[in-house]
């Protein structure tokens, strides 16, 4: 039976149950994403069908329609490049901003508060709190400090490891002017420096270009599969915003 069918009564989305959803996650999971077949449509199922649509171009919704199904259908031909879901969450929010003046942007602040629910205004930095949001989303425990960028360089007390150097997916952790700042890094540039995803860069969630040199190191969130390659020369070239980041608060 094909998903396409299975999805006729109706698309299947977050909270649904049952054989057809655990048809979806084996899928997924054959096209190199990190699911069983538990038969939950589950947040790490959610992001996984939000990264497939983004990666197949269809509407980001998260939700199995149609359209979603059929692509599910075809045969594997390749897995897609491994992306970490936690990063994949963080790239499927890509031009995401703070709101204009005094307001705040609704989406942003909701996705934080599901981390930090006395979060209230997007003027309070809000890097560690995107971090924290991509790893909860993506089913990794975060920070108990979320708000908090340091926290991430924090092995003793914080779910994180320490990597002896940059892989896609890592986290990040540097120190700014009157705090730190966290990201997750996406790749390399032409010119040696890394590219970085994350939240709070120039007051949105951008790609956006960092010497190596300015981070206290490189992190993992504990017992998710460790990367396979550590190092610049393993990372992938990627696109970044085109300029520094001048704003990480």
């Amino acid at each position: 039976m094909t998903i396409a069918s299975l999805v006729a009564a109706g698309p299947l989305r977050m909270g649904a149950s049952g054989p057809a959803v655990q048809t979806v996650q084996l899928a997924l999971k054959a096209r190199g994403y990190p699911l069983t077949g538990t038969g939950y449509f589950g947040q790490q199922t959610d992001a996984a069908v939000e990264d497939y649509q983004r990666r197949a171009g269809l509407p980001v919704t998260g939700i199995v329609d149609l359209a979603t199904a059929e692509l599910l259908d075809r045969p594997v031909v390749s897995a897609p490049p491994a992306v970490p879901l936690w990063l994949a969450v963080s790239l499927a929010h890509l031009g995401l901003k703070e709101g204009a003046g005094a307001a705040d942007n609704p989406e942003l602040v909701a996705n934080i508060r599901t981390v930090a629910r006395d979060y209230q205004h997007d003027a309070t930095p809000w890097c560690a709190g995107w971090v924290s949001f991509c790893l909860s989303r993506a089913g990794e425990k975060p920070s108990s400090r979320p708000l908090w960028a340091l926290s991430y360089a924090d092995t003793k007390s914080e779910p994180v490891v320490r990597l002896a150097g940059p892989a896609v997916g890592a986290i990040a952790v540097k120190t700014r002017n009157g705090g730190g700042h966290v990201t997750f890094v996406a790749g390399r540039t032409r010119d040696g420096a890394l590219a970085c995803c994350g939240g709070n860069q120039n007051d949105q969630v951008n790609v956006s270009p960092y010497r190596p040199d300015v981070f206290l190191g490189f992190f993992w969130p504990k017992g998710a599969q460790l990367p396979a390659t550590l190092g610049m020369v393993a990372l992938p070239i990627v696109n970044t915003a085109g300029k520094p980041v001048s704003s990480e608060a």
